[in-house]
């Protein structure tokens, strides 16, 4: 395969939890040109990654007309294998143009893919082995990867004690899953009174999730809208322990493979998002709301997380 397509939009956290998948096409094509259709948010990171070689900017919200105008282009690249790992309707559009307009194989699970994995039910595989069983159809087998330090830059903080991370903020449409910002500080101050360095991270929207723990604690490290993903997987690396919910900058933190508090719902939903590796720690309730701090205080003295 001397060219590829890759196509992946989507929030955060769906760029993190494809990117296993991405390091499996990279090394089953060690010698191909992986190209990758992203949207403008994402570019920056993909740049930096090594598992594509071009990136071209892709914006879902772009209308018929410059879709189809860049599609067009893209023909003529003559790429032999596009792998859509996106698969949503759009991307079903996308399939069905480069299938009536170019002779190339079409990997997804959407219509008019020649080979096309069909998704279970949700909550019966994580959206990591659904992209490995999708994989499989083509003869591509699942590459552990653990080393994400392309990310990681070059801190101005120097930690003389131990780094406790904190991600209390979520999507505007997620506030569903988000433990009560209140309890992320009531556990803030606890690790403040173990000699911890409290750092909170997130975008400008997550202001006033970060405010109680700025409110309780002495002295904070606020990286709040100055926390790209190459931050904070850089700050994950110096940190001893990281809360978050189920968000995109959690996911970005878990590539650390530090110890990793979860809040999150009982639901299909979280089990289809977990994170990979034995560092995560999961604690969960019919509602995240439901979970108390002093749920998570015995939780972690349980499991010698102090």
């Amino acid at each position: 395969m001397k060219k590829i397509l890759t196509i992946k939009h989507g929030s955060l956290g769906d760029i993190i939890m494809s990117l296993p998948a991405f390091a499996s096409i990279r090394f089953h094509y060690k010698n191909s040109k992986i190209f990758l259709l992203t949207e403008r948010k994402h570019v920056d990171f993909f740049t930096r990654c090594p598992f594509v070689d071009f990136v071209i900017e892709d914006n879902r919200k772009d209308n018929l007309f410059s879709t189809f105008k860049r599609l067009t282009k893209l023909v003529d690249e003559n790429f032999n294998l596009i792998i859509d790992l996106q698969n949503s309707k759009r991307t079903t559009l996308y399939n069905i143009f480069f299938r009536f307009s170019h002779s190339v194989k079409i990997s997804s699970s959407r219509s008019f893919a020649h080979y096309r994995y069909l998704i279970p039910q949700q909550g019966t595989e994580s959206v990591v082995s659904g992209l490995f069983n999708q994989l499989k159809l083509i003869g591509i087998q699942r590459k552990e990867y653990q080393n994400f330090d392309w990310l990681k830059i070059d801190l101005k903080e120097k930690f003389d004690r131990p780094l406790a991370l904190f991600i209390p903020g979520v999507s505007k449409s997620g506030s569903y899953k988000q433990w009560q910002t209140n309890k992320f500080a009531d556990i803030a101050k606890h690790y403040e009174k173990l000699n911890y360095i409290i750092c909170v991270v997130g975008t400008k929207e997550d202001k006033k999730s970060v405010s109680p723990i700025i409110n309780l604690c002495k002295n904070v490290l606020n990286k709040i809208d100055q926390s790209p993903p190459e931050v904070i997987y850089s700050l994950a690396l110096q940190a001893k322990i990281i809360f978050s919910n189920d968000t995109g900058p959690g996911h970005v933190a878990s590539l650390a493979k530090k110890n990793f508090i979860w809040l999150v719902n009982d639901n299909k939903l979280s089990k289809a998002n977990q994170p990979i590796g034995n560092h995560i720690y999961k604690i969960q309730a019919p509602s995240v709301k439901d979970i108390s701090t002093k749920d998570v205080i015995n939780f972690l003295e349980k499991n010698n997380l102090f």
